[in-house]
């Protein structure tokens, strides 16, 4: 059994208003994208559930607008657009439009101000970590190295990549650990 044309047919089920297809697609996306809103409430200070419904929020629109044709799986489209919805939320909740929301005024009367965003020297850091990581990635990984690597910078599992790629777990693991290898020995 064809388990990505058992899929796309579950999406065009929900697509054209199967409230049972649609079920069946949260339920095997819904813990994939909770563990996604997991992953970023330290960073965002927003709730779990909220994260979790953004996440959801994206995830419904993959099944609306997801095209079979454009040669993507479901799954990886879905939680591209899970995730999209999850960072929109958190980059949202830092803005400077909700600095109100990010200060409070304690019992004792102290104004307290909490700032996610980096000092201009972390920026700074950031970007040549960036620059560094990003040419390490384009001049020291094979072609299937690097498609790994972008896909768990995405935070999937060793599973959905093995998926996407369309080669086992294992293929997956070992690609991981010659890139960790590789990067060790970067001086």
């Amino acid at each position: 059994m064809n388990s990505n044309a058992d899929e796309n047919k579950l999406v065009a089920l929900a697509k054209d208003g199967s409230s049972e297809a649609l079920a069946e697609l949260i339920g095997r996306y819904s813990k994939a994208i909770f563990k996604k809103a997991n992953s970023f409430c330290s960073l965002s200070g927003i709730e779990n559930e909220d994260l979790y419904q953004e996440g959801m929020l994206g995830f419904l629109n993959a099944v609306k607008t997801y095209d079979e044709a454009r040669g993507v799986k479901f799954s990886a489209y879905a939680l591209t657009l899970a995730s999209r919805g999850i960072l929109s939320a958190v980059k949202k909740a830092n803005g400077k439009g909700n600095i109100p929301l990010r200060s409070y005024t304690s019992l004792d009367g102290e104004t307290q101000l909490y700032s996610l965003a980096p000092t201009p020297e972390e920026t700074l850091l950031y970007s040549e970590e960036l620059n560094a990581v990003s040419s390490f990635v384009e001049n020291n990984l094979s072609k299937t190295e690097k498609k790994v690597f972008k896909l768990s910078v995405l935070g999937m599992s060793y599973n959905e990549i093995a998926e996407i790629l369309e080669c086992s777990e294992k293929s997956v693991d070992n690609a991981v650990q010659r890139i960790r290898r590789k990067l060790r020995n970067i001086k």
